[in-house]
């Protein structure tokens, strides 16, 4: 740094070359404050990246599965459950269809449960 004031001392520049030589040095501070990186270091930062990708791809499957899962489990209740209404009731509603199609497990669980001793539909899913 002392080289570049020892040369700005000892010459003058028209306006343009000036600003060009600022912005030279500007760029030069900069880099002399950059932080390199060994390729030892590089190497590990690489196989983090990696090993969190890897980690991260091992996750989704495995939350995709599990959702896949779940909603198999829900889908094949209500089914169930709509099957068994039918028998007992007759054919159901299109609102009864819709209503089993969204309900959540807890709630087909609930309607399951209430079915053997209701005496309407009404009883069951309301």
């Amino acid at each position: 740094m002392i080289f570049f004031r020892v040369i700005n001392w000892m010459m003058s520049l028209p306006e343009p070359q000036q600003k060009r030589y600022w912005q030279a040095i500007h760029r030069l501070e900069k880099e002399a404050e950059m932080e390199w990186i060994s390729p030892l270091e590089q190497s590990f930062i690489d196989e983090g990246v990696k090993r969190g990708v890897k980690q991260g791809l091992a996750q989704g499957l495995e939350r995709g599965l599990e959702r896949g899962l779940e909603r198999g489990r829900r889908e094949g209740a209500a089914a169930l459950l709509e099957r068994q209404l039918s028998r007992r009731f007759g054919p159901l509603s299109k609102t009864a269809r819709n209503k089993l199609a969204k309900a959540s497990m807890e709630q087909l669980d609930a309607w399951s449960d209430a079915l053997p001793d209701a005496q309407s539909l009404k009883q069951v899913i309301g």
